[in-house]
């Protein structure tokens, strides 16, 4: 029988201290610290026990358990992401060990990695919407945007850098800042139906004044499902069709783009160069090439 551990109350209270990311995020990591608690107390941790101990031995008994009930590396491998949240938060990041060393198989070996995800907007189904929620979509579809990105998405702040939006860390996944460059005039049209419609209602972002993030979140989320709009299948287009401005007319190989060995040394260059926008824009930070690849395509496809 499982019984209430010293570690179900820390666990809270961090995440209490540390609301990082969207509130669906949030339970899922809270759904997954209370299973490794249950899982360790089963293994015969006791009370006792805290989080301020865990470490490799701790993580090799979750990760051996996982395999026993035969979970995919990639299940794995997204519940070892909220054991590195918490090892950070408490300065143990160091104890865990890598998915390499825990023999967990690479990004681009796991089922569907090459598969395309990009999924265009449908300007019938975007119509349903509300203005507000338009607009927040809107921001989704033609930057890329994540939604925590789009709903604290603050006009004054992103446009202060002529030709650019400039997106606060506090925005953004894993805190990192980062810039977007604005190419075409749906853009910029976009950007000025933004700025209108926060002085309009008195605004800051695209979160309405009278509402909290976690609650807007939760009817935006509502909204979107309600009336069949995508959710992360329009960044993986945005990705495609970005790659395809910034190498200056090739198509990323999820969009039918082709073999990388096939190209000539100028196109490589141009192909190596717009990766590199893309993975910027996308905010996946430096060396996460295989995230990137998920969005536009391998350099090793076939």
């Amino acid at each position: 029988m499982y019984a209430p551990h010293k570690t179900d109350y820390q666990v809270k209270m961090l995440m209490k201290n540390h609301p990082d990311g969207p509130p669906d995020r949030r339970e899922t990591r809270h759904q997954c610290w209370m299973l490794n608690i249950k899982q360790l107390q089963a293994r015969g941790y006791s009370k006792r026990w805290d989080i301020n101990t865990l470490g490799k031995k701790e993580v090799c008994r979750l990760v051996d358990d996982w395999r026993t009930q035969g979970l995919s590396n990639r299940t794995i491998a997204n519940r070892l992401v909220h054991i590195r949240w918490l090892a950070r938060k408490v300065n143990l990041i160091g104890r865990i060990p890598t998915n390499r060393q825990l023999g967990i198989g690479l990004r681009k070996n796991a089922p569907g990695f090459g598969t395309n995800k990009a999924v265009k907007a449908d300007p019938a189904l975007l119509a349903l919407l509300p203005e507000r929620e338009q607009i927040i979509t809107l921001l989704r579809i033609l930057f890329g945007l994540r939604t925590e990105e789009s709903l604290k998405f603050q006009y004054a702040v992103a446009t202060q850098k002529p030709g650019f939006i400039q997106l606060k860390g506090s925005w953004c996944k894993g805190g990192r800042p980062r810039e977007i460059e604005i190419i075409n005039d749906q853009q910029r049209d976009l950007l000025e139906r933004v700025t209108n419609h926060q002085q309009q209602n008195g605004d800051k972002s695209m979160i309405p004044s009278h509402r909290t993030y976690k609650s807007y979140y939760a009817r935006y989320y509502k909204l979107r499902r309600k009336y069949g709009i995508k959710g992360h299948e329009y960044r993986h287009q945005w990705a495609q069709e970005r790659f395809l401005e910034a190498s200056g007319g090739i198509l990323a190989p999820h969009a039918g783009g082709p073999r990388y060995a096939d190209l000539t040394p100028e196109e490589k260059a141009r192909w190596d160069k717009a990766a590199k926008v893309v993975n910027w824009e996308l905010g996946h930070g430096m060396g996460r090439d295989d995230i990137t690849a998920t969005y536009i395509g391998s350099r090793k496809s076939d």
